[in-house]
């Protein structure tokens, strides 16, 4: 291939271009554009790379338009299908042109250079390297004839392709060495242990997080065998598996207990991966693995609250109902007997109002150890909310064994529990329900345990109960029972009576307290006793509460405008007392009306008064603040603090009743009541007793300075219109004159 002078110093100049160190092919690609510009003074020269995809892209151009041409990427598929000169100068790696220019390889990309350079001659060199295509340079030759410099264009195109084939081996090695060093350095610093193995699985390298993890020192672990670290917990089947997996599918990845070289067996996330050589044959395993010690005690910690109580760490009610289902399944298998125990603490309601509720977290925590104490190892404690606790008894020989355990729980209450400085006794009623003679599934033996505990509170508490079927229509009638007291307020089925309060100095009726009936449709009138606890249970002791307060204070209006200055008293429960809209609701009831507010009375009990005494006494000032007065209903039976007694800005004390029913023959009632009514006077409080039901009690409290009483003797609670009616009666009574009906 003979070269013209001029020529050969271009090619000169173009290799010494091309062997010039460059590490960017565009680079290249353009240098060698402009060179041959410079030599051979074509309109139009322009060079492209082809990827893996078969898109051209070109990198370097110069003359008319190079900034135009520069950058477009044109899809060689496309190309080749449409023009077999392009498709031969790619294929055969020989020189091709196109006579009418750009214009013939039909495409968009072109449409923004000028006509003259898109029907310019253009021919097309391959950038060969080892028998294949790497690019085109492009030459637009200003004439319909071939270039005189074909050769040079020839030889100056083998020699880009020789050169950037050379680059991209030179950037390849680099990036594959590059690589090698980022692989080394993950291995070195992982934080998941890594060993490789050979065939036969001896350990060729292990990075310093396996030594860590294992307890093994890199040097230690080199030519082992990775069955070092076998714990013993997996049988040879799971081996089995582990290894059919990696051989059929080149890998296995799952859980795993290990062992450390002090013998501390560990759980671990293990991967284990077959590396192949280029002809897919077996090069190595890798192995890698984390600790995961630290996410199974998480687990553990997660399944335990998920089935244990926060507050006493016993089996919850999902896990004693998984408990229940299995030990019915043995004692049907086995034919054996076993045992549901419903455990309740007595008034424990009280209990949290009183002491408050940290004090009650307390008290259920010394409960649960006072249950555990009485059962086996064997038996399943268990807290189900609240107070509620439930036991599951098993491997008995008879009943009997069964009451002697529950007989053995009561016993163990009637010894003082100690919240802190405070001694305090509670007592327990536990009902008990037998499988299979009570039921034969879990609801079933529960719901009958459930009966027999109601059954015994309701008879005293403080006992136990077998279930047996006639308690059936109890649990019935009280469900019954507490689906219409939440329908009595709506049905106004509530009635108030008042009882009569007499002053003893002036012998008249100066106030009265409401108390609440129900009128039930089918009983008839039920006394309070037997529906306010319910109504506290469930919640509807706070309307019926606003109720009551709505209803009296209207009726002590109405015996204003009868011309009765008389002051009404109602009793407040601890869930009103608690409710957040208390004040706003007395405010409410208050506005409007016609009397001063100081003729409404409201009475709380002496425990209610005294539990967070801080927050009662801020309470008890916004309800003094709006004129009402305020009575301790039930003085002497809870527990008051005379330095927090003193503050509290009440009105009066009601001495209770069950100081009043022996005063004439006790001597330690006298007392106390005597000592009530001094103290009350001398911190300028009226007092007034409570069940009053004889002479001689009324004339003792007459003699002390007494200064109201009420009860049976004095007058008993009358409907609404019969007490306007006993106010209206002329001459008004006296003391003595209304008695007991």
């Amino acid at each position: 291939m003979k070269l013209e002078p001029i020529d050969m110093a271009a090619l000169l100049d173009i290799h010494d271009i091309l062997m010039t160190w460059n590490t960017d092919e565009s680079s290249v690609l353009q240098k060698l554009c402009d060179k041959l510009l410079a030599s051979l003074h074509a309109p139009l020269i322009w060079g492209g790379l082809i990827n893996q995809d078969h898109k051209l892209t070109v990198f370097g151009a110069a003359g008319n338009e190079a900034d135009r041409i520069k950058g477009l990427v044109l899809d060689c598929s496309d190309t080749l299908a449409n023009h077999p000169a392009i498709k031969d100068c790619i294929d055969t790696l020989t020189p091709a042109s196109l006579p009418g220019g750009l214009i013939e390889l039909n495409s968009r990309l072109f449409e923004n250079l000028s006509p003259d350079v898109r029907t310019l001659q253009t021919d097309l060199y391959p950038l060969t390297l080892e028998n294949r295509c790497m690019g085109v340079l492009a030459v637009a030759t200003g004439n319909r004839q071939n270039s005189k410099h074909h050769s040079l264009l020839q030889l100056a195109a083998q020699h880009a392709g020789f050169a950037l084939g050379m680059l991209r081996n030179f950037v390849a090695k680099e990036h594959a060495q590059s690589s090698l060093k980022l692989a080394a350095a993950v291995f070195d610093h992982s934080l998941e242990g890594i060993f490789i193995t050979d065939t036969t699985g001896s350990i060729l390298a292990a990075n310093d997080a396996a030594s860590r993890i294992t307890g093994y020192k890199p040097e230690e672990l080199i030519g082992q065998n990775p069955r070092i670290f076998k714990s013993g917990r997996h049988g040879q089947d799971f081996y089995q598996a582990l290894w059919h997996s990696v051989h059929r599918h080149k890998q296995w990845e799952g859980e795993i207990w290990n062992k450390r070289k002090n013998g501390e067996i560990f759980p671990e996330w293990l991967s284990i991966s077959a590396i192949l050589d280029e002809h897919t044959q077996l090069q190595n395993y890798i192995c890698i693995f984390i600790d995961i010690s630290k996410q199974k005690e998480a687990e553990a910690r997660l399944n335990y609250l998920a089935y244990h109580d926060k507050l006493t760490g016993l089996p919850n009610r999902d896990l004693f109902h998984d408990r229940l289902n299995a030990s019915i399944l043995r004692a049907k298998r086995n034919q054996t007997d076993i045992a549901v125990l419903f455990i309740d603490i007595d008034h424990f309601k009280y209990i949290n109002d009183t002491f408050g509720h940290a004090k009650g977290d307390l008290l259920l925590q010394k409960v649960a150890n006072k249950l555990k104490s009485c059962l086996r190892e064997n038996d399943t404690l268990a807290r189900m909310g609240g107070d509620e606790f439930t036991v599951i008894l098993e491997d008995f020989a008879f009943q009997t064994d069964v009451e002697i355990t529950a007989g053995r729980i009561l016993k163990a209450f009637s010894q003082p529990v100690y919240l802190d400085n405070s001694e305090l006794y509670v007592s327990v009623s536990i009902g008990i329900s037998f499988f299979p003679e009570d039921a034969n599934n879990p609801s079933m033996l529960m719901k009958h345990a459930d009966t027999a505990m109601y059954s015994a509170k309701n008879n005293g508490r403080k006992c136990l109960h077998f279930f047996h079927s006639t308690m059936e229509n109890y649990s019935i009638q009280r469900i019954e029972m507490e689906r219409q007291l939440r329908h009595a307020l709506d049905n106004h089925e509530f009635r108030l009576f008042y009882q009569p309060q007499f002053n003893l100095e002036t012998g008249a009726i100066d106030g009265a307290e409401a108390l609440i009936r129900w009128q039930h449709p089918q009983k008839g009138l039920i006394a309070p006793d037997e529906f306010i606890p319910m109504a506290e249970d469930t919640g509807m002791i706070v309307p019926i509460g606003e109720w009551v307060l709505k209803q009296a204070w209207a009726e002590c209006q109405n015996w204003h405008r009868a011309g009765h200055a008389l002051r009404v008293g109602v009793n407040l429960s601890a869930h009103q007392f608690n409710h957040a809209q208390l004040t706003d609701l007395a405010s409410m009831v208050l506005s409007d009306t016609i009397i001063d507010a100081s003729f409404l009375e409201l009475e709380l009990t002496e425990s209610l008064v005294m539990r967070q005494a801080e927050d009662t006494l801020t309470a008890l000032n916004a309800l003094k603040k709006s004129g009402i007065r305020l009575a301790i209903d039930d003085f002497g039976t809870g527990y008051s603090s005379l330095s927090y007694l003193k503050q509290f800005p009440i009105d009066r004390l009601k001495i209770d009743r069950s100081f009043v029913g022996d005063l004439a023959n006790n001597p330690n009632d006298a007392a106390i009541v005597v000592a009530i009514i001094a103290m009350a006077h001398c911190m300028g409080l009226e007092v007034i007793a409570e069940g009053v039901e004889t002479e001689e009690q009324l004339k003792f409290l007459r003699m002390h300075d007494c200064n109201q009483v009420q009860g049976y003797l004095t007058g008993k609670p009358l409907p609404a219109n019969e007490f306007l009616a006993l106010l209206s009666a002329k001459p008004e009574p006296a003391i003595g004159e209304v008695h007991r009906s």
